[in-house]
């Protein structure tokens, strides 16, 4: 009976942080105004590098190519500690310091990479031409393409696609 206990608290405790982190993901979307396209503004990078001509693509392959090797390493890292959030859950008695352990992993390779992600992006800005710069700029504040447009977009147009629609014009 004790351990079944445990189990429900842990459920508990799951399924409201789970409901905060939606609430806080829907909320963030139907704010008036402008949403953000991405939660980490080095995302919008890798869509700037795909648009630029192929010399200047050329330019940051070297770059792009080390930070991809070094990505792997942190996503190997976060699939590790989803098994290890997976067992602690499963783990019969339940063990709220394996979980604890689990998803204190889960958070480093995280934070790892995002870190990874943000030091690319300084690189290769600091690299860039003041045009390039703009173009980032510009993506970091449009939605990514397939990005659900609520009602604070009603400029969802029949028969554009989401990138085209996104472009500036």
């Amino acid at each position: 009976m004790r351990n079944r206990r445990w189990l429900i608290i842990g459920l508990i405790v799951s399924l409201t942080v789970n409901l905060a982190l939606a609430g806080f993901v829907i909320g963030r979307m139907s704010r008036p105004g402008p949403a953000p396209g991405v939660l980490d503004p080095s995302l919008s990078l890798f869509r700037v590098i795909r648009e630029l001509p192929d010399e200047r693509r050329d330019n940051f392959r070297p770059t792009m190519r080390e930070h991809f090797r070094a990505l792997r390493v942190d996503i190997r890292r976060m699939r590790a500690a989803q098994r290890g959030i997976n067992e602690a859950l499963a783990q019969e008695p339940f063990e709220p310091e394996a979980l604890n352990g689990a998803l204190q992993e889960f958070r480093a390779a995280l934070l790892d990479g995002q870190q990874d992600n943000h030091q690319v992006l300084v690189e290769v800005a600091a690299t860039m031409t003041p045009e390039e710069r703009r173009m980032l700029l510009e993506a970091m504040k449009r939605p990514r393409p397939g990005y659900s447009r609520g009602p604070h977009r009603p400029d969802k147009r029949e028969g554009v696609d989401d990138r085209e629609a996104a472009r500036p014009r």
